[in-house]
């Protein structure tokens, strides 16, 4: 195992970038370096919050300490709160935090933090989402105006078991052509199989495993509903895919990432969890079938998918609010220079080290997986460098002088209109 360590030479090479601001994404070493050149050198420095810790630490245990209450309780009471608040003293270090979600924020002020803090989505690409609509990937047996979709990790926090059982109790029966298919891998993907299997539905959900990003696009263009049943979504960035390509989405109402995206009603259904888990999965299914069978509801869901996305999520906002941040930043760092202190190296060093060692030792925790088994390989940001220009784009210029420039266009015949919604 290799472990990265700071020196007096390598933070000597960092502070010779003379680096305009600072970026660090929560669980990574940035953090402690961007909150160290900020005390030393007057760097602006920001962090972005991708981890809700509450959600996901089930996903390092293995089975049987997974259900064991008590170790769940040492995590809840105990282990969580330790984490958040070291976060949270991280997140002060430095000039702002930015997350994905109106509730993130709360929840973030909630805990501690007291630096500006700033929502900004994740966006979509139109290289790779905007591309004409291909051939149709499903397979044959899954008949057009009954697909159900699910894009994720298959990890527990996916919630991925729940909607197996949702699919194979309330909506199989309902609506006997109906299929479910899952793409993705991840540690518990055989266990997803097996409960395919288990509950009877096996030859009606399909795993076609991880597939290439730029793949994807047409599996949201040939489906019927996008379905999501994980609660652990700071964003859920499938989401805004499988609406930007027009697909009402069916999703639990995470209070998070999930919320901030689907508005019920108007580009897809958010089900209330505030219940008993029982008579949530029976609504949740109730609402898939009740889609399915209602072309009219459907078409105008899509709309209003399509519609939502693009205006959340199109690049060049996204990145005029990270300039936005960088401004906010900057002002921040000079208005509170006299407050801070120089962080020495070697107390970085130490901090570091422990962060390190902390990540390896829960790493161990946990058998390994296979989490590519088809060792599908993902496009590299080169591949679309070369890409031609459609007919329509945007463009803006950031104040610093960059210019970013994206495609806007996008066309859908009348025949992958019916295509979509069936029959």
């Amino acid at each position: 195992m290799q472990l990265a360590f700071p020196t007096r030479s390598g933070l000597a090479e960092v502070v010779d970038q003379r680096f305009d601001v600072v970026i660090a994404q929560t669980c990574n070493a940035l953090l402690e370096l961007g909150a160290w050149l900020r005390a030393k050198h007057g760097v602006p420095f920001l962090s972005v919050n991708t981890v809700h810790m509450p959600s996901v630490y089930n996903v390092i245990l293995p089975d049987r300490l997974n259900s064991s209450r008590l170790v769940n309780k040492v995590f809840a009471e105990g282990v969580i709160p330790m984490i958040e608040r070291a976060t949270a003293d991280s997140y002060n270090a430095g000039d702002g935090l930015i997350v994905l979600s109106e509730a993130l924020k709360t929840y973030w002020r909630d805990r501690g933090v007291t630096v500006p803090i700033h929502v900004i989505p994740r966006a979509v690409e139109p290289k790779i989402f905007d591309v004409d609509t291909g051939e149709d990937p499903f397979p044959h047996t899954a008949k057009r105006g009954t697909r159900l979709l699910c894009v994720c990790r298959h990890t527990r926090e996916k919630g991925v078991r729940r909607l197996i059982e949702i699919f194979a109790r309330w909506i199989a029966p309902a609506v006997p052509e109906a299929t479910l298919t899952l793409i993705g891998d991840g540690p518990d993907h055989d266990a997803f199989r097996d409960a395919a299997v288990e509950l009877g539905v096996a030859d009606r959900v399909s795993f076609p495993g991880e597939l290439p990003v730029t793949s994807i696009p047409d599996w949201y263009r040939h489906a019927d509903l996008f379905v999501y049943t994980s609660l652990s979504e700071t964003y859920g960035q499938v989401v805004s895919e499988a609406q930007w390509c027009g697909l009402p989405v069916v999703a639990l109402a995470d209070g998070m990432g999930v919320c901030q995206q689907v508005q019920d009603g108007v580009n897809g259904v958010l089900v209330d969890t505030a219940q008993e888990d029982e008579l949530v999965n029976w609504r949740f299914g109730s609402e898939a079938v009740a889609l399915l069978r209602n072309r009219g509801r459907r078409r105008l869901l899509a709309a209003g998918a399509e519609r939502v996305a693009r205006e959340r999520c199109l690049p060049d906002r996204c990145i005029a609010r990270y300039y936005e941040a960088m401004d906010s930043a900057r002002r921040h760092c000079r208005e509170t220079a006299k407050h801070r202190g120089a962080r020495r190296p070697e107390s970085i060093l130490a901090r570091w080290t422990a962060l390190h060692f902390a990540t390896a030792g829960l790493g161990c925790i946990r058998p390994p997986a296979v989490v590519n088994r088809h060792g599908r390989r993902q496009p590299t940001w080169e591949a679309f460098e070369e890409a031609p220009e459609r007919e329509s784009s945007t463009s803006i210029v950031i104040p610093t002088n960059v210019t970013i420039s994206t495609s806007g266009a996008r066309s859908e015949g009348a025949e992958e209109d019916e295509a979509r919604f069936g029959a």
